[in-house]
């Protein structure tokens, strides 16, 4: 992700989306708060900036138009450090592994190697002896 793919200037639907799930998250994190966690006051606190920023919002998106860039802007590093940390952990837990087990075990998978009795890497390929094959490629 580019710091260029954030959404300065979001369309009227991408924030009454924005505003919906405004509103039902933050109605869902109230009533967590106030029924679950026997909180009242911030689950009433919750539900209240639910209402007075999800209501208008889908009624009239402009209005939430700072709110979901100033939300972008803070998601956008967390984003960025998560995603390079997930393919780091892809590479070096996964990749990196399998690549030593399979050196251990010496096999070359791409046949960089050359046998003694090959002169080169050049492998022909066989050609169908019926000329109908090429219709039926799988």
């Amino acid at each position: 992700m580019k710091w260029s793919d954030i959404p300065f200037n979001p369309s009227r639907t991408v924030l009454r989306q924005f505003a919906a799930l405004w509103l039902v998250c933050f109605l869902a994190l109230g009533a967590s708060q106030y029924f679950v966690r026997d909180r009242p006051l911030l689950g009433l606190a919750l539900a209240a900036l639910a209402v007075l920023l999800g209501l208008p919002g889908l009624l009239r998106p402009v209005l939430l138009r700072r709110v979901f860039v100033g939300w972008m802007v803070v998601a956008f590093p967390i984003g960025w450090v998560v995603s390079w940390l997930l393919l780091l952990a892809l590479y070096f837990l996964v990749l990196t592994p399998v690549a030593v087990c399979l050196r251990l075990r010496g096999r070359d998978l791409l046949g960089r190697h050359p046998a003694p009795e090959r002169t080169g890497f050049w492998e022909p390929k066989q050609s169908p002896l019926d000329l109908r094959r090429y219709f039926r490629q799988y």
